[in-house]
């Protein structure tokens, strides 16, 4: 193991533990000895944050730990930004990005944000409890190639089933992404999105894909236009 993976390591430890100052700390040394900004965000800081919200999960954490970890890595991605602008990194894709109506769970939702945003995605962020029609109106507006929502009950997933419906009728040629502890890839296969992830980092990937496909569809539907 190199020695800048086992700085990301011990980054992920102490985030884990809540050691607030120390996080910040080797973030700013990271940074300092020239780490890629993008790894410790997603080799440092997200796995300790996903660690938090599986232990959560557990009820070995509880709420105050978890709102306590989600600030400690908002700050600590506050501090990374600004390398993040020197990186040349150019805006890969367009997603509108909500918890779906009646749900008010927001950390995993701010989580894939950030990640997407650091990944060079633009997010129009509805926040939460967002009814399906405003996702539409939303990606009316801004021509996004992903429409994704997340749901943390169990009551509120049939709305990812409904969302999913009603953007492949109004806004065909628009990928659909859902998430959330309850939401699985078989799930979201019987409600016809095009895409799930577990985590953040994996729905980055997923992201891109998707961007890349419906960004190839519709140069395919433009006379004289080569998709790419």
């Amino acid at each position: 193991m190199s020695i800048k993976e086992n700085t990301l390591d011990t980054m992920k430890q102490v985030l884990f533990n809540l050691q607030e100052n120390d996080v910040y700390e080797l973030v700013r040394k990271a940074l300092a000895e020239g780490y890629d900004p993008t790894d410790i965000i997603n080799k440092g800081l997200t796995p300790g944050m996903v660690a938090v919200g599986e232990e959560f999960e557990k009820y070995r954490y509880y709420l105050p730990e978890l709102l306590l970890c989600a600030e400690i890595f908002r700050a600590s991605v506050d501090i990374v930004k600004p390398k993040m602008k020197h990186t040349g990194t150019k805006n890969k894709g367009t997603v509108v990005l909500g918890t779906i109506q009646e749900d008010i769970h927001e950390i995993g939702k701010n989580l894939v944000k950030l990640i997407f945003e650091l990944a060079g995605i633009e997010v129009h962020d509805l926040g939460i409890d967002v009814p399906c029609a405003k996702f539409i109106e939303e990606k009316s507006r801004t021509n996004a190639e992903i429409v994704a929502a997340s749901a943390m009950i169990t009551s509120t997933v049939p709305g990812l089933k409904k969302l999913t419906e009603l953007v492949k009728r109004e806004a065909p040629g628009t990928a659909v992404m859902i998430g959330g502890a309850p939401v699985t890839d078989s799930l979201a296969e019987e409600y016809g999105a095009d895409g799930f992830a577990p985590d953040c980092i994996s729905a980055v990937k997923v992201a891109e894909t998707l961007i890349g496909s419906v960004r190839a569809q519709r140069s395919a539907r433009v006379p004289g236009k080569q998709p790419g």
